[in-house]
């Protein structure tokens, strides 16, 4: 299928009714800091009721919006200087700037985007991090553009894709674009985008910093218990990631997703940029009979480039996938998210679907092709699949020559040899799911200390078995330990 807009999209804002200004029309003040969503909700309500609907302008300012509903016929344009904050929602928990649709009901020809380039949505001094622009739910012919946002680690993606029910059916929102959109700073577990109900939609030219570009992952619980939502015919055009989770990633869980269609994927100094993932059950959603999910087996992902770099955002489940010699250089200490470590990019592509497109074990066909991989010295596959993993990193040799990944990368090499009076202790394997052998001149458990990434002692007791000490950490969380033998620290990736 080609990817044209108007294949996704039917723009109607030059066939509306009446078209207003928010600040001329509505008496909102675009120079304070009050709250602009009971002026805004108004002229939504008024434009939503004429014959052809219409077009709310909103010029350069800025404005305070929280929990906005658009409804059909309404297209709003905002003036690439106009800055829009959320309102304070105080002690909810979860809120949108603006909701486009609701349960029960049917939103119909929408659109959102700026004049003359992007707007900008600051959510980045939030009070409650637990915020988003844009939740779609049962919206038909839609358009999202040329919205920049400015994050700090907020909780969930700046866009988001749903379910939801109408007339005893559940539904998803389907035949729109989100195009021209960007996000700074996204947290790894979030990022720009994230559907998990959504039908013939076209992504062009989203880029993010931080986080996944175009997440599509349906992953949400009562969603997955309930065998519901999914993305079909969901079609990709230049995806854009750096110091980030990924630009493109895949995950099914246990939802049956249709087709996936991605051109053109970039990423730098990410962990990767594409991830995916195979399908899989919780105990309880086996339990209920439920299977792994799966993505359709047409889906196709092509043309991805991605470069080296040395501060993505990674996880310690994927350390396992990292090249031995590369370890030393993951951070000591989570990023500000908490959840993911300043490292290495791991490879273009990890692909951990492929198995003989197996629905029934969650495996699936994704057709991958031109692939680039650039500056990764070690990391000699585009293609990274689940048993890809690299295994006894203790008998790799530590790098000593003085040289961090920064100036490996940019060649720039020192010698500094260690001293041959040095201690010398073995650590295997490394990393670990649960125990760390030790090999080296150590006398009894005093000289063994271990602590977490924020420097608090662990309780484990080392135990002397057959000329080793054993370390177990399989009762502690994933993630990156410090092991202390005599003054001597050798880092432990619990993976």
């Amino acid at each position: 299928m080609g990817q044209n807009e108007s294949d996704f999209y039917n723009d109607r804002i030059n066939f509306v009714t009446k078209t207003v200004n928010l600040v001329d029309d509505y008496d909102v003040n675009n120079l304070d800091d009050e709250d602009d969503s009971p002026a805004l909700q108004k002229a939504i309500d008024d434009m939503t009721v004429l014959a052809n609907g219409g077009r709310i302008n909103i010029p350069a300012g800025t404005y305070y919006f929280s929990n906005i509903l658009l409804k059909s016929n309404v297209h709003i344009t905002i003036d690439t200087e106009a800055i829009i904050y959320p309102t304070d929602p105080g002690n909810d928990k979860n809120y949108v700037i603006m909701n486009i649709g609701k349960n029960n009901e049917e939103t119909n020809n929408i659109s959102v985007r700026g004049v003359d380039g992007q707007y900008t949505v600051d959510i980045s001094k939030a009070r409650n991090p637990n915020v988003r622009m844009f939740q779609l739910i049962n919206v038909k012919n839609f358009l999202i553009a040329d919205m920049h946002m400015i994050d700090d680690n907020t909780k969930f993606s700046a866009i988001t894709m749903g379910y939801s029910t109408y007339k005893g059916e559940y539904v998803s929102s389907e035949n729109g674009v989100v195009r021209d959109c960007s996000i700074l700073k996204a947290h790894y577990g979030y990022g720009l985008i994230q559907s998990q109900a959504l039908k013939n939609t076209f992504f062009k030219n989203c880029w993010g910093e931080g986080g996944v570009t175009l997440r599509l992952e349906t992953g949400l619980n009562i969603m997955n218990e309930l065998q519901v939502g999914g993305n079909f015919d969901v079609y990709g055009k230049n995806i854009y990631c750096e110091n980030g989770n990924a630009a493109l990633m895949i995950s099914p869980h246990s939802v049956k997703n249709g087709h996936v269609e991605i051109d053109g994927v970039e990423a730098k100094n990410t962990g990767f940029a594409v991830r995916i993932g195979k399908g899989y059950v919780t105990k309880y959603q086996d339990s209920l009979g439920i299977t792994p999910g799966y993505y359709a087996s047409t889906s196709i992902v092509k043309n991805v480039k991605a470069s080296y770099g040395c501060t993505a955002q990674v996880k310690a489940k994927h350390f396992k996938y990292m090249p031995c010699e590369e370890i030393q250089w993951i951070a000591s200490d989570y990023n500000p998210d908490g959840e993911s470590y300043a490292a290495p990019a791991v490879c273009n592509i990890l692909n951990t679907a492929d198995g003989n497109n197996n629905n029934a074990l969650g495996y699936y066909d994704v057709a991958i092709s031109n692939t680039e991989s650039i500056g990764f010295k070690h990391q000699e596959k585009d293609v990274v699949k689940e048993e890809d993993v690299f295994e006894n990193c203790d008998q790799t040799p530590p790098d000593n020559d003085g040289c961090d990944c920064e100036c490996k990368m940019n060649g720039d090499v020192t010698t500094t040899p260690p001293s041959a009076t040095d201690p010398v202790y073995f650590v295997y394997p490394n990393p670990s799911s649960d125990k760390f052998k030790i090999r080296g001149d150590i006398r009894d458990t005093d000289q063994i200390q271990v602590t977490d990434s924020y420097g608090r002692v662990v309780a484990v007791t080392p135990i002397f078995y057959s000329s080793r000490w054993v370390v177990n950490l399989v009762d502690q969380p994933i993630g990156i330990y410090f092991l202390n033998i005599n003054g001597t620290i050798i880092k432990l990736l619990k993976n």
